[in-house]
């Protein structure tokens, strides 16, 4: 026994990880099926986007920065809800716990819509807008079914799928190449003559969406060797590494179906690929977006259900959504789940898929940022106990933060400014009610 727990205790170290394989955790947390449309709404920009990946790059860089910071400063924060705590306090924490909420479930809509996009290429009468919406629903609540049978459904669902999940992306990023055409790519470059700032700020906001979860880069600290060096290097590395490849997927995209082609495009991968190398492989490459979306709802409609039951077990959301002793799936909160997604999905009905898509990952990215500054200001007052170097560089982080997020919002069009504004009241009268409750 005595031999056994010596091995255990000189092994921690030595189980850790290193600077590669954080940064691959960093990019892997990144790395999803949000990029599935992206090149569709991208198409309706023109190639010109490429200079929105590279703003939306560095603003990711920039506010993954800030977690690097405050994961060292507030160990055993309870998520981002916690670090915005910890400097702004208790009323801006309740506003970060309902955006992040209101994302998720926003969010999953257009994951769905992706889903969608892609059965609507397999079976050609579901490309047509109501069949369409039709579908994007049944995907909601076929997920809101998988999770009533329990965490251990969905985990075989995702565990099903996440093997075909990037293989859309990395087939694009590599073999597409071969298929680039130059003269595609260029003629495509501004085809609506946006202005330089127009274009590159709404390609900006719609790329920053693939960049969402950058957050978890700090969750990497407790398994990283020395991490107070190497997780920011990590993390630099892991957003870089995943900007590579969106970049080059997107590219390559664009360099083989033309504009207008691509953003009336409901499957851009499975559109490119039957370009290239003929239909049986566009069919293949829908079928594996297909399956990875609808995995990604699934998983997606449980976060949404747990993290209102775990709020409500905090006493955060109302008491309706608590846990019930002997319950495999919480009613109440599934259901609420269904019936949102649902009703934003009619909400924010388009014959468009793209321009759909667009608008919900837009709010949904507007709703991140907004938690984003506010966990830079919560930086900034605790940079107040920083040594000198230390608060002069982590204040210049946090500006830098702030700067990119206010150039992100400033490319949002007005309904999607309103869509990511309106649960702000409703945070508010939230955090008022449990003041009430528990002064």
């Amino acid at each position: 026994m005595a031999d056994a727990t010596a091995g255990q205790a000189a092994r921690p170290e030595d189980a850790k990880i290193g600077v590669p394989g954080a940064a691959a955790l960093v990019a892997g947390s990144m790395i999803g099926s949000g990029v599935y449309l992206l090149p569709a709404t991208m198409g309706a920009i023109g190639s010109i986007s490429i200079l929105g990946w590279i703003v939306a790059t560095l603003a990711a860089l920039a506010i993954a920065g800030v977690f690097v910071w405050l994961s060292a400063e507030v160990a055993g924060a309870e998520g981002l809800p916690g670090y915005v705590q910890a400097g702004l306090g208790r009323f801006f924490a309740t506003q970060t716990a309902v955006l992040f909420w209101t994302s998720c479930w926003a969010g999953t809509v257009a994951i769905a819509l992706a889903a969608a996009g892609a059965a609507g290429f397999l079976v050609p009468a579901l490309a047509e807008p109501t069949a369409r919406l039709a579908t994007t629903v049944g995907i909601l609540w076929a997920a809101v079914g998988l999770c009533w049978l329990g965490p251990r459904t969905v985990a075989r669902t995702e565990g099903f799928t996440l093997g075909v999940g990037l293989l859309p992306v990395i087939l694009a990023a590599t073999v597409g190449w071969v298929f680039f055409r130059s003269d595609v790519f260029l003629a495509s470059w501004n085809p609506t003559g946006l202005s330089l700032d127009k274009a590159v700020g709404t390609s900006a906001l719609n790329a920053f969406w693939a960049f969402l979860g950058m957050e978890c880069a700090a969750a990497a600290a407790g398994v990283v060797r020395n991490p107070t060096r190497n997780v920011p290097r990590a993390t630099i590395l892991g957003v870089l590494g995943a900007a590579a490849l969106y970049i080059a997927a997107t590219s390559a995209i664009m360099g083989i179906l033309p504009a207008e082609v691509l953003a009336t495009s409901d499957a851009p991968f499975g559109d490119a690929a039957r370009a290239a190398l003929g239909a049986a492989l566009g069919a293949a490459i829908a079928a594996c977006t297909f399956l990875r979306t609808g995995g990604c709802v699934t998983g997606w409609t449980l976060v949404v259900a747990e993290t209102s039951r775990g709020a409500a077990d905090q006493g955060v959301f109302p008491r309706v959504f608590r846990t019930r002793p002997g319950e495999r799936a919480s009613a109440a909160n599934l259901l609420t789940a269904g019936g949102l997604t649902t009703a934003f999905a009619l909400a924010t009905a388009s014959p468009n898929l793209a321009e759909q898509f667009s608008t919900i990952i837009n709010a949904v990215s507007l709703l991140s940022i907004y938690t984003y500054v506010l966990a830079a200001l919560s930086l900034v007052r605790l940079a107040a106990r920083f040594t000198p170097g230390r608060r002069a560089a982590a204040l210049a982080n946090a500006a830098a933060a702030v700067a990119f997020s206010a150039l992100l919002i400033s490319g949002a069009k007005p309904i999607e400014l309103a869509l990511s504004l309106a649960p702000l009241p409703l945070a508010a009268l939230l955090y008022l009610r449990l003041r009430q409750r528990d002064p």
